[in-house]
């Protein structure tokens, strides 16, 4: 109980810190009001806060002081607006007021970039796509086409994941122990869904499949959940048997309704040999020339299951030396060069600090520096790593 009042108290202080600084950071003029005379307090005050909003000023002010109050959504979305708080801003408010993310907005387009498009490239024999909030396959890499189906002479429908494998025949043949595996991405799908309950797209593609399938109609009332969408995955493909992958499932870190699912071919009923055999005949299906993947080739091993525009860009620019330093600037400037060099979309700092960490670099380490002006100051870089 003291423990739970402690992480209350924390909640309620960060939520009053969180709008303070917002707050600080606005002027009068930003927001329609005028500045007046002998103004002390940094940015707005808190009773300009409070009549933009709607509400009193001493409601508002304890809401700042940490009070134990739980404003509605209306009064939160108001707060958005008044303080010109951006999407990651409006999250954090509603997890401190409310401990759960705020209601969904408009969906944006579901959009792949050439990069990520790269990404999937990469994997060569590997099959790997792209899939969007609904389930429906946005990208997909040669392999995916070659042990899947080709992916672009399919309509939207589809291609979406949960409509193929319940309305197409040919999937219970091509899906071993269909039954387990339908049940299983239904309970992911379901779990899916309760992140979007106004998706009208959404609706309509679960009325359809009421309309088509007997097992989707009879299922989808257990109200199943699951998460996670990795593992072994057996299929029967009609042209060289069965063929056993792990399969591993992870979002995009700058889209998060974005998901990256990858095919490692297992050794078992000789998967890899069959699977590069369906990529050349695929090729000369198509009358197209084998990709070959360029970058990720030198990488080492440990980086290929990793691999991203941050592993690329050491493996081309980058030494690991041990007790070696290099500061943020340095290894923001030589990272965005190469970056802009390639035709890549430059991660954020904040991404090119989590996977250097990932790759098993420190990060954040302070060291004492020599300025271009000769003064010397304590300066945030990553230690183990050197820029060619």
């Amino acid at each position: 109980m003291v423990n739970q009042r402690g992480q209350q108290d924390y909640r309620l202080q960060e939520l009053g810190d969180f709008l303070r600084t917002r707050r600080a950071r606005l002027t009068p003029e930003e927001v329609g009001l005028p500045r007046g005379t002998r103004r002390k307090t940094p940015g707005l005050r808190r009773a300009e806060v409070a009549q933009l909003v709607g509400v009193s000023v001493d409601w508002y002010t304890w809401l700042e002081q940490g009070r134990s109050i739980t404003p509605s959504t209306q009064v939160l979305e108001r707060l958005v607006q008044t303080l010109r708080l951006d999407a990651n801003e409006r999250t954090h408010l509603f997890l401190l007021a409310q401990q759960q993310p705020p209601p969904a907005l408009l969906l944006e387009p579901e959009i792949v970039s050439p990069a990520l498009q790269h990404f999937l490239d990469q994997f060569g024999p590997r099959p790997a796509f792209v899939s969007g909030r609904r389930w429906d396959i946005l990208a997909w890499n040669d392999a995916g086409c070659a042990v899947f189906g080709d992916y672009r002479r399919m309509t939207t429908r589809e291609r979406n994941t949960i409509w193929r494998i319940f309305t197409d025949p040919s999937s219970r043949q091509f899906v071993v122990d269909w039954e387990e595996d339908a049940r299983q991405l239904l309970a992911q799908f379901r779990s899916m869904c309760g992140r979007y309950p106004g998706d009208a797209q959404l609706a309509e593609l679960i009325h359809d499949l009421m309309l088509a399938s007997p097992e989707f109609r009879a299922w989808w009332p257990d109200h199943e959940v699951r998460g996670g969408q990795e593992g072994r995955k057996t299929l029967n493909h009609p042209q060289v048997g069965h063929l056993v992958f792990e399969r591993l499932t992870f979002q995009v870190f700058d889209t998060p309704d974005l998901k990256v699912t990858v095919y490692t071919p297992l050794e078992e009923a000789d998967t890899p040999r069959k699977v590069e055999q369906l990529l050349e005949q695929w090729y000369l299906r198509v009358g197209q020339e084998p990709q070959t993947p360029q970058a990720v080739h030198h990488l080492p091993q440990t980086q290929r299951s990793g691999q991203d525009t941050v592993g690329w860009w050491l493996a081309a620019c980058g030494q690991r030396v041990e007790r070696a330093w290099v500061a943020n600037s340095d290894v923001m400037i030589s990272y965005v060069q190469w970056c802009e060099a390639h035709g890549y979309i430059p991660k954020k700092a904040k991404g090119v600090s989590q996977s250097l960490a990932v790759h098993g670099f420190e990060i954040g380490v302070n060291k004492r520096v020599i300025d271009d002006h000769r003064r010397r100051k304590m300066a945030r870089g990553v230690r183990g790593l050197v820029i060619l």
